[in-house]
């Protein structure tokens, strides 16, 4: 039988959005590399931000996330996401998606760090990203397939116009499978680093598939540290969600000290970036930190994922204290994509944490990730089903096996643990030239072996892929010289407006470019 067909690669909450939004006569076929449960949605702790509240608006949504962003947005980009989000919340209300709910029945609405108003909608306390991901998945049709445990290795290309993928599973081996249109949903890179809130599927498998079809990646600088993950003994156990602060937690030193304290305006709901490098600051000077609870009525209650993860890692939430250090979080950049997801090569879309949509900026506000999710899924959709209904196509969505294929990967030889070593001590949430230069340098001097593309492993592709993309984040943060969100140069401490306002740094096959992005420079007088 003839299909109309769309790969999508992933199973969070961006490719069930789309896949939730496909029309029923186009096929679906998503591939997960391990199984449907295993995303960074499933780990969303926070909620969806959007305007509800009676004196909230649009406006100042955009607004706090552009002061969250550093100015780095695109401020047509956020302003339309915002404005479809509300729309997407609607349909959610509709559709009865369980939101956490006050005595009047109305949305619980939340606040959290960078935001001005309480605009996040939570739903199971601290369980939004898996209830979310459970919801969308109630809402799939039978133009659905799910296949777990695929590994994908590679976008396949015709005439510049990526046509499938050459993937394997570990049972029946390498195959190919064709479709009229491909979707990268594979989260970001959290891996690239020893400390992390990400699922550890995650591991840059979709930029560099991207970047090697073709695509163009931008501000791969901007990397988000969250400030708290729960560390208990050295050992990370997980998010300890900023809803923690929007309830009334507060950040402590072992002496009772409250951090944030003339640090900035909003105290402990102060943007992640700001939060994160006071923390390390004060971690540096030989201080332990934890957040102080006891103010928060029903912790257990409001919160029992973070609860669960106490009682994991050993500490008793009665003693009103959570060990709390920051982590990498969030990709800001990734697959640069228009505002319908469509990459810069045909027939390659990208969506959720994976693209660059311009929303984030330079840090990204707390609960607009979901939000992105759900509006780029829902896009990307509505784009795919225009274009493919315009297309002639053939027999496809179904996988036939890989020719014989005599081509090798260059695997590094190094661990992963040294990987995450080095990225983890230069380019974490302090920055400077030196030891950029020398992480280029140990980069690039890296010895490899060559694997033959029937032999290689998993666990070796991801090492591949992790080790090429940092060496692309590297050389963004070396090249941008300045501060900016979570980019902290020591040696450039201060926003170079001047030099880089509006610029982005953009990597392909054909080198790095620096390019004007006219609507990021618009958002500056927006910001000012």
């Amino acid at each position: 039988m003839s299909y109309r067909s769309v790969i999508v690669i992933g199973g969070g909450a961006a490719a069930l959005s789309l896949a939730a939004a496909m029309p029923e006569d186009i096929q679906i076929t998503l591939l997960t590399k391990s199984t449907t449960g295993r995303s960074n949605s499933m780990l969303a702790q926070g909620g969806i931000a959007s305007f509800h509240q009676a004196g909230d608006s649009a406006a100042e949504h955009l607004t706090d996330t552009l002061a969250a962003g550093g100015g780095h947005n695109d401020v047509n980009v956020a302003s339309g996401i915002i404005q479809d989000g509300r729309r997407m919340i609607e349909q959610l209300l509709e559709q009865r998606f369980p939101f956490d709910l006050d005595e009047l029945g109305e949305p619980q609405l939340g606040r959290e760090g960078g935001h001005h108003r309480n605009r996040i909608f939570h739903a199971g306390g601290d369980a939004t990203g898996k209830m979310l991901v459970q919801h969308l998945e109630g809402l799939l049709g039978d133009n659905v397939r799910v296949m777990e445990q695929i590994t994908v290795y590679e976008l396949l290309l015709e005439q510049g116009r990526c046509t499938g993928v050459l993937a394997s599973h570990e049972e029946t081996g390498l195959f190919e499978m064709r479709a009229d249109a491909v979707v990268i949903a594979t989260g970001g890179c959290g891996s690239l680093f020893s400390r992390h809130t990400n699922d550890a599927t995650v591991t840059g498998d979709g930029l560099m598939m991207a970047y090697e079809a073709g695509a163009e990646l931008t501000d791969l600088e901007f990397i988000q540290f969250h400030p708290t993950l729960l560390v208990h003994d050295g050992v990370v156990y997980g998010l300890v969600s900023e809803a923690v602060r929007g309830e009334g937690g507060v950040i402590r030193d072992e002496d009772g000290r409250r951090i944030m304290n003339g640090r900035h305006e909003m105290g402990d709901l102060a943007p992640r970036d700001v939060v994160a490098r006071a923390m390390h600051e004060e971690i540096r000077s030989g201080h332990s930190l934890h957040i102080d609870i006891s103010g928060i009525q029903d912790f257990r209650g409001r919160f029992p994922t973070i609860s669960g993860l106490c009682d994991a890692a050993g500490v008793d939430i009665r003693e009103g204290c959570i060990p709390v250090a920051p982590g990498m979080h969030f990709l800001m950049g990734g697959i640069r994509v228009n505002e319908w997801g469509e990459s810069t090569v045909p027939g390659l879309y990208a969506i959720g944490e994976a693209a660059c949509t311009g929303l984030h900026g330079a840090n990204r506000l707390a609960s607009n990730s979901l939000l992105e999710a759900l509006v780029m899924g829902n896009r990307a959709a509505g784009r795919i089903a225009q274009v493919v209904s315009a297309r002639i196509t053939g027999e496809s969505g179904h996988s036939l096996p890989a020719p014989d294929r005599g081509g090798c990967y260059e695997v590094p030889r190094i661990t992963l643990e040294e990987l995450q070593r080095h990225m983890s001590k230069s380019v974490s949430i302090q920055r400077s030239g030196e030891e950029l230069q020398a992480l280029g340098r140990w980069l690039h001097e890296v010895q490899t072996d060559p694997i033959h593309v029937q032999k290689i492993t998993k666990k070796q592709l991801e090492l591949l892929h992790l080790w090429q993309l940092a060496r692309l984040v590297a050389a963004s943060a070396l090249l941008r010289e300045e501060s900016r969100g979570a980019h902290y140069r020591t040696d450039f401490p201060v926003s170079d407006d001047a030099g880089w306002k509006g610029k982005q740094i953009i990597h392909s096959r054909n080198g790095i470019q620096i390019r004007e992005n006219e609507g990021i420079a618009q958002s500056w007088n927006v910001y000012s």
